[in-house]
């Protein structure tokens, strides 16, 4: 569901990183900055080429203020440039978004808008600027937008900092840039070490193969993805269970991404494995979740709104 990456002050994304980024979210992306007027200036544009072009040239222009990136994925709305992020809040404050909004902001019927567009119009075009400074309406902001996740970026001068990540915890630093998820990075594959395994996730697909790459030698090599399974959140003795393989690839087949590992999958999608009945529940109420990504889950749990990340 889209990658947003906040790129503070002096840091920078590899080309590499912003190959693999695209690759995973490959309907559009957007820049934005400040320039050295203190305005926000924002980019947009469905190619790659014109993407890395300008976003080299921002760096290199405006490193020394933060930048806001985002690559889209489409859910709700068409792949055009008006659904592409970051969006203003006002002429000097701007987010991107990263997830599925909850249904109470999905766009009406037949509307060409994306959830994105339809949440920032009726509720945080509302919202002062100032009171992204204020740590409890942040909290509160991130549990109005559940598992959903939102980076704003402003040069109001009456604002503390350049850049507010909400749900933070749910995204991950690397190399002093966070990033919403890291669906785009490759795994590295197991390796021995003196006698004893060092374990990292192993790639768990749907496809005849599965890549792999030697960060260190930048080898890449294909093996049988049954081979390769692993988990954090399914005992290890539990991964060569042909039933329980067979349901986690019907999960991924109905999922809304292609993930790479069934760990993205249970992360997105709120979910808790059950050992005792081999099946997974919502991780918010306890409800069943089936095959099928169907959730049983109660008007009240804010996990209900997840059901829509099953439609592509």
């Amino acid at each position: 569901m889209c990658v947003i990456a906040s790129v503070p002050a002096t840091k920078n994304i590899d080309n590499n990183t912003l190959d693999q980024m695209w690759k995973r979210n490959p309907d559009g992306g957007g820049i934005a900055w400040i320039d050295e007027n203190g305005k926000v200036q924002v980019y947009k544009t469905m190619k790659l080429k014109s993407f890395k072009q300008k976003f080299k040239e921002v760096v290199a222009k405006y490193g020394k203020s933060d930048i806001l990136v985002h690559m889209r994925i489409a859910t709700h709305g068409s792949v055009c440039i008006d659904n592409n992020h970051p969006f203003h809040i006002d002429p000097n404050t701007v987010f991107a978004h990263n997830g599925i909004m909850p249904s109470e902001f999905h766009p009406p019927a037949k509307s060409d808008m994306s959830d994105t567009r339809y949440f920032n119009q009726v509720f945080l075009q509302n919202v002062k600027p100032t009171a992204f400074d204020d740590e409890q309406f942040r909290t509160a902001l991130g549990d109005i937008v559940g598992f959903n996740k939102l980076v704003i970026l402003s040069a109001n001068k009456r604002l503390k900092k350049e850049s507010y990540i909400i749900n933070e915890h749910m995204g991950s630093w690397e190399k002093g840039v966070w990033y919403s998820n890291t669906h785009h990075k490759p795994y590295k594959k197991p390796t021995s070490i003196i006698g004893s395994t060092t374990i990292q996730p192993r790639l768990l697909d749907t496809t005849e193969d599965a890549c792999f790459i030697n960060e260190d030698t930048g080898d890449i090599w294909y093996e049988d993805a049954h081979d390769i399974i692993y988990s954090e959140f399914i005992p290890e003795d539990m991964l060569d269970d042909v039933e329980l393989q067979d349901k986690i690839t019907v999960m991924l087949e109905n999922s809304v991404m292609d993930y790479y590992t069934v760990d993205d999958l249970i992360i997105d999608y709120a979910l808790q494995f059950v050992p005792e009945t081999k099946s997974f529940q919502c991780e918010e109420c306890g409800a069943e979740v089936d095959d099928k990504l169907k959730r049983a889950c109660n008007k009240e749990c804010e996990c209900q709104y997840l059901q829509e990340m099953t439609r592509r």
